[in-house]
């Protein structure tokens, strides 16, 4: 149907984010993606198979958010999940030389004792472990669309074909077969990637009826040349979406909604501080649209910006927010990039552009003080005015490792504060605290309005008595021009007139001409 997405587009979003969240090149998941289409059919699978292990492969990863914690107690878990996704954990001494040469870089000399003990801990609660990030990526997986063979498959997707390591997990031909494939090819091309199609049917021919499927193994060996060809190291975006079996799968437009929460929730899961703070954001931001007097597809665009704004969080070390201390140059970087990274993963897919822009904002500021960009006003939509003043609140109000919850009259203080400042745009912060429950300021506004004008509308009728023309209201306003046309028809009705000069006489008896927006 016209506006639904495809269900691979939005899943390789997803996939980007936990591309991040591994520390691996950008579309390393798309690059599993296009390998496991590529040797399922080689291997002659029906096409639902291979659709099965293509969207597989780009959620494979899609539950390394469940185990957060655990990984953060050996250093930055970033680092830590980099570094172990692809050791071989049946062998102790691959895993030793995992922990000594890259995790212990991150110890100092008086916290590596304790830093071992963690280690060989961790060792011993890896089927825990592994199943917490199988049963998140399988309930992840449903909620996304991505069907019920492959929430299953996630299930088992770190499986061993021996059975070892992880004794809670199905082992050998009672691993999905998709689970077995798109394993393989993840490893194979982690290897590849490193060291070339050499590296990678060493590794593949190494774990051979240990760790991998002997079948599927020996199918790799025998057509890496042609599952490899042409991989230069750049973008494969568009060859990874082409390669998408038929019939192509589709999400309906009603449904963007339900991803979009399960993307906040796979955001949200990795520290207790942030659970639930995306979704809370949206019911406030979306609440907040309506009081600014946004038009209904504005007010669409703001909640799914605000459902996914935090995606780039990814990219920042769970230590980072967790630190109580300042931050280094190096931390404060990562951290003023994160919504660049928002951006652009979402911002890969048509549909979810807008709310991409306006997530890409969400830390910017109406005097230039914020990041990642630091743009100025002009350049800075209504949306994203308020996502700013909105998540801004949402973070006061909510407990962080280096504060505690201010109340909602702290908190809206501190923004009225803020805005006085020049930091906000005052009407937004307004609709915000308005939406959130909080007494308006004893000023003329929302109500009290002569003709029970709202804000919006005053600020329309103020740029109309000046001699503004709808386009020239709606570029000022960053609103549609139509959405201006409503707000006109709307002043002619509650103040009795029916002409601009009227309109203009009606704010000149009334002294609105001189309102300031901000």
């Amino acid at each position: 149907m016209p506006g639904d997405i495809r269900l691979a587009e939005l899943l390789a979003t997803v996939s980007l984010a936990s591309d991040l969240a591994h520390d691996v090149p950008a579309e390393s998941a798309l690059r599993d993606a296009l390998l496991t289409a590529r040797l399922g059919r080689l291997a002659g699978w029906p096409e639902g198979e291979v659709s099965d292990g293509y969207y597989l492969a780009l959620l494979y990863h899609v539950g390394c958010t469940a185990a957060v914690a655990q990984q953060s107690r050996l250093g930055d878990d970033i680092a830590v999940r980099h570094w172990l996704s692809d050791a071989d954990f049946a062998k102790p001494q691959e895993v030793a030389r995992v922990a000594m040469t890259r995790l212990a870089r991150q110890w100092g000399p008086a916290d590596w004792a304790s830093a071992m003990g963690t280690f060989v801990s961790f060792g011993r609660n890896a089927d825990e472990v592994f199943s917490s990030l199988a049963e998140v990526a399988a309930r992840l997986a449903e909620r996304l669309g991505a069907g019920a063979v492959v929430s299953d498959s996630l299930r088992c997707a770190y499986a061993r074909w021996d059975g070892k390591v992880f004794q809670n997990v199905r082992s050998g031909d009672a691993v999905p077969r998709v689970a077995r494939l798109v394993h393989l090819v993840h490893v194979g091309q982690s290897y590849s990637r490193l060291g070339g199609r050499a590296a990678a049917d060493a590794v593949v021919r190494s774990r051979r009826s240990s760790e991998l499927d002997p079948g599927l193994a020996d199918l790799w060996l025998a057509n890496s040349g042609d599952v490899l060809r042409g991989d230069s190291g750049g973008s494969i975006w568009d060859e990874a979406l082409d390669a998408e079996p038929e019939p192509r799968r589709m999400v309906a437009r009603q449904h963007l909604d339900e991803v979009g929460r399960a993307m906040a929730d796979f955001v949200d899961l990795r520290t207790p501080y942030t659970r639930g703070h995306s979704l809370a954001l949206t019911a406030l931001v979306e609440r907040a649209g309506g009081e600014a007097g946004l038009a209904p597809e504005e007010v669409d665009r703001l909640r799914r910006a605000a459902q996914v704004h935090d995606l780039g969080n990814l990219s920042v070390p769970v230590q980072v927010w967790l630190k109580r201390g300042p931050l280094n140059p190096s931390e404060r970087e990562r951290v003023r990039m994160h919504p660049y990274h928002s951006q652009r993963i979402i911002g890969m897919t048509d549909l979810l552009r807008p709310p991409a822009e306006i997530a890409g904002h969400h830390h910017e500021r109406v005097d230039g003080s914020g990041y990642h960009r630091g743009v100025p006003a002009a350049a800075i939509p209504m949306t994203s005015r308020l996502l700013m003043a909105a998540e801004a609140y949402q973070s006061m109000i909510e407990e962080r490792a280096w504060r505690p919850a201010m109340s909602a009259g702290q908190a809206s203080a501190e923004l009225r504060g803020e805005a006085a400042d020049g930091r906000f745009d005052k009407r937004a912060v307004e609709a915000v605290l308005a939406a959130a429950g909080q007494p308006a300021l004893r000023t003329r506004s929302g109500g009290s309005w002569p003709a029970g004008l709202t804000d919006r509308e005053v600020d329309v009728l103020r740029l109309l008595a000046r001699g503004s023309s709808n386009r020239e209201i709606a570029k000022s306003l960053f609103v549609s021009e139509a959405t201006v046309h409503t707000h006109v028809i709307n002043i002619y009705g509650k103040t009795g007139v029916k002409t601009r000069a009227g309109a203009t006489l009606f704010a000149l008896e009334n002294d609105l001409i001189q309102i300031s927006q901000a």
